[in-house]
């Protein structure tokens, strides 16, 4: 049985959540929604319980939504990468139109991603082709929003170190050394999304831990955050949120 003491009831909208806490071995604060059984909040062994509400507080709106999504039996959908399949580069629906070719190459056009490779009838590959232009897209791209970003904090913050990698669970990520870490995979989310995922890890850099001071800066920063990151989980398969 859960010990009481790691339960938070929180009003979501019209729900009133139980939510369990579990400690473990992790470096972040994970939200997992479930369809049948309690939602989750894992947390580091050490992290403060200040911490903890405040990160709650701060996503009422994405349990709910998430609940109502589970409640209207959303159906998750399982990419095949194949011809004609739409994927997203920013936030635009684009198709797959797939070609025969040695040479590998992804160009974005008005409404399709024009994908070529020897086996354009291999999912794997394709996937890894898309991938790999979703990656060199990102490393073109996210220094510069880094930098646009940075110009709305009122008090200059430093440079960081920045790095680019798919991350299964995660958007984002700033190392307590001052180092951000961005998915290549924000490459399929609207330039609104992205900027709100730099500029949460930018954040960071003034305050490590996601307390009210943090959430003060984002608000003062960005304070239509939250409708942009409800733009990160509009049609992702999983209803989990992992990302910083």
């Amino acid at each position: 049985m859960d010990d009481p003491r790691y339960v938070r009831n929180l009003l979501c909208g019209k729900y009133p959540v139980q939510i369990l806490i579990r400690r473990g071995h992790r470096k972040t604060m994970a939200i997992h929604v479930f369809p049948d059984k309690p939602v989750e909040l894992r947390v580091p062994l050490k992290c403060a319980w200040t911490d903890i509400d405040a990160f709650l507080e701060s996503r009422r709106e994405w349990i709910a939504e998430s609940l109502e999504s589970l409640a209207g039996d959303r159906v998750p959908v399982q990419l095949q990468y194949t011809d004609g399949e739409v994927h997203r580069y920013l936030g635009r629906p684009l198709r797959l139109r797939l070609t025969e070719g040695r040479t590998r190459r992804v160009s974005v056009l008005d409404h399709f991603f024009d994908l070529r490779c020897s086996r354009p009838d291999d999912a794997g590959m394709v996937k890894q082709v898309l991938e790999t232009f979703y990656r060199s897209e990102a490393k073109r791209l996210l220094p510069g929003r880094v930098s646009l970003c940075l110009a709305r904090f009122q008090q200059p913050l430093p440079v960081p170190q920045l790095s680019i990698r798919k991350m299964r669970s995660r958007w984002g990520s700033c190392s307590n050394k001052g180092e951000i870490c961005l998915n290549s995979l924000l490459m399929q989310k609207p330039l609104a999304a992205v900027d709100f995922v730099v500029t949460h890890e930018l954040c960071h850099l003034k305050h490590f831990a996601h307390n009210k001071s943090f959430y003060r800066m984002l608000d003062r920063v960005m304070p239509d955050w939250r409708e942009r990151e409800r733009l990160l989980s509009r049609d992702d398969a999983v209803l989990q949120l992992d990302l910083f």
